[in-house]
């Protein structure tokens, strides 16, 4: 077959087998599959992707919900949240104000929830400060209840109000001592220094601007150069204040989809009052807040911050002084912080400071108060001298008091005993400090080791502790019986026998009783009783008894002579007739 028809006839072979493949389905059917099959892998892999990039966001969402949270800890949560909203109020002028925990609330094991009441007045624009600042603040809270009444609706009217301000901390976010950085100026700052000096920067951001709070103002920080910042001051609404070396310096977290937002924003709406009832006219009452008695120490600084509470804000500002004063004292005009820096010389006493507040625009607004300031010296703690050891005999009563002196006063002293097995029926007189205890004949005879403790009403009280080892044994003299009287040469003998050793003891006319607590020495011997004579004065024993049932009778005795019929060898005893 020539070469040209042998091809032409495999190209219609060829052709024909392509034709039967393309229409046959068993041809066609694992190539549909194969696509289908690539198509829904596509399909799969968009969804996966979709899925990551959700999972990736929600991730995002809950590391920075765990960072702008509250702690774990329901307690500090509720602490920490606590002095945020404290400071807060503080910071834009809240009068009449209270601050109080409102609960903490467990949500299934994962979060919790931790609230605040606060209760206050303040001008429209104090308030709206406090909205303001509150929403800015990279935190996970939220205002859970809001009343707001006002007294008018002519000027910038005090408003009062009640909110409750809701929390949230993430069970297993990082526990915190804290909710933002903090450090303190190195330096003081005047009203118009755009420079601040300030210690320690490791928590805070390397990015500026950011926020901080110095004492009561609002500051944005520009520029970093070490440890210094550029500043602008008084943002926010907030005024420019002085601030001296070692000011509390607080970072102020805004929330990333805030930091555009000003309060100058708020301007228009300052302008127009938002209640339209009328009422009656508000009737004020300015008086002094914070202005307590202190007492310090020689060499050491009282700081005092005064403040009006109840006051028409709109008449004008506020300025503090002084009367006039022979003592350093000083007073900001417009914080009302009272300073006084003593030295180390100073003369204990009461020193009188007379505090003046005056409103701008107002010359009918005076208010004066005195408070004292009261320098002591620093309380010291009780010097005490007590017994390490004692024996208390049984049955017998044991009383033993301390020396003690004190700075304050012996009759400031309170006493108290601690052991870790406080005897039965141990006791001290918690005014004179006088130990006291009987314990009883059945009592088993064993070592106790106390501790007597004296503690001063000084400010603050000072203690001061010493042990005491009581060793508690049985009254000897109640076994050591006077059981004969004998003469021997001439001399008197008296005869003690212990019934519980099982010993007997002979003694003669200026020997010594030394039994148990007695000790005494024999002054006579006669035919049936002892006299003898200790500290406490003259006893008599008479023959058959213990040594504890003598009898003191504080009477000179003078020996007898022999009386008649009596021998050398003679004895008594308690059976004689």
């Amino acid at each position: 077959m020539e070469p040209n028809k042998r091809t032409m006839l495999l190209g219609g072979i060829l052709a024909a087998v392509l034709t039967f493949g393309m229409a046959h389905p068993v041809f066609m059917q694992p190539l549909r599959n194969a696509e289908q099959d690539l198509s829904s892998a596509k399909r799969d892999l968009e969804a996966a992707s979709a899925n990551d990039m959700k999972l990736q966001l929600a991730r995002k969402r809950l590391e920075d919900a765990k960072a702008a949270c509250l702690p774990p800890s329901s307690n500090d949560a509720q602490r920490l949240y606590l002095e945020w909203i404290t400071d807060l109020a503080q910071e834009c002028n809240f009068s009449q104000t209270t601050v109080l925990p409102g609960g903490q609330k467990p949500r299934s094991g994962k979060y919790l929830l931790v609230s605040v009441v606060v209760e206050a007045e303040a001008s429209l624009e104090n308030f709206s400060r406090f909205l303001f600042q509150f929403m800015q603040a990279d935190l996970t809270h939220r205002i859970t209840k809001l009343v707001v009444n006002s007294s008018t609706t002519s000027g910038k009217p005090t408003m009062k109000f009640s909110l409750t301000a809701e929390g949230m901390g993430v069970i297993g976010s990082e526990n915190k001592n804290e909710l933002a950085a903090r450090t303190a100026l190195t330096g003081s700052v005047d009203t118009r220094s755009t420079q601040l000096m300030v210690d320690n920067l490791k928590s805070f951001p390397s990015q500026t601007p950011f926020l901080t709070k110095v004492g009561f103002e609002t500051i944005r920080v520009v520029a970093v150069n070490d440890q210094s910042w550029t500043v602008e001051r008084a943002v926010d609404g907030s005024e420019a204040q002085e601030h001296p070396e070692s000011t509390r310096v607080r970072y102020f977290p805004v929330a990333w989809n805030r930091k555009h937002r000003r309060f100058e924003e708020l301007t228009s709406f300052l302008k127009q009052p938002p209640f339209t009832k009328p009422a009656v006219a508000r009737v004020y009452d300015p008086v002094f807040t914070g202005l307590e008695n202190v007492i310090i120490a020689p060499g050491e600084t009282a700081t005092i911050q005064a403040h009006v509470d109840d006051y028409d804000t709109d008449a004008g500002t506020l300025e503090f002084s002084l009367e006039d004063t022979d003592n350093e004292v000083e007073i900001d005009a417009v914080t009302g912080q009272l300073r006084w820096e003593t030295s180390g010389s100073q003369e204990p006493g009461e020193y009188q400071v007379t505090v003046l507040a005056s409103q701008q625009n107002n010359p009918e607004f005076q208010l004066r108060q005195v408070m004292t300031i009261i320098v002591k010296l620093p309380n010291s703690s009780p010097q005490l001298s007590l017994l390490t050891d004692a024996v208390v005999l049984l049955g017998q009563e044991f009383k033993l008091s301390p020396n003690v002196s004190d700075d304050g006063g012996l009759e400031n002293l309170i006493w108290t005993l601690e052991a870790d097995d406080l005897p039965e029926g141990l006791t001290i007189d918690s005014a004179a400090g006088t130990l006291t205890w009987t314990p009883p004949l059945t009592f088993n005879p064993q070592t106790y080791t106390v501790l007597v403790k004296v503690t001063d009403k000084g400010d603050p009280p000072k203690s001061t502790s010493q042990s005491i080892t009581l060793e508690t044994k049985d009254d000897d003299a109640r076994y050591s019986r006077l059981t004969a009287i004998v003469r021997k040469d001439g001399q008197p003998e008296a005869w003690f026998e212990n019934t519980r050793t099982n010993s007997q003891t002979v003694l003669h006319v200026g020997d010594r009783l030394n039994v148990a607590n007695i000790n005494a020495v024999i002054l006579e011997i006669k035919t049936r009783m002892l006299t003898l004579q200790d500290d406490q004065g003259i006893w008599e024993l008479t023959l058959g008894s213990h040594s504890r049932a003598r009898v003191l009778k504080n009477v000179p005795v003078t020996p007898d002579e022999p009386e008649a019929g009596e021998t050398d060898e003679s004895v008594e005893s308690p059976t004689d007739s």
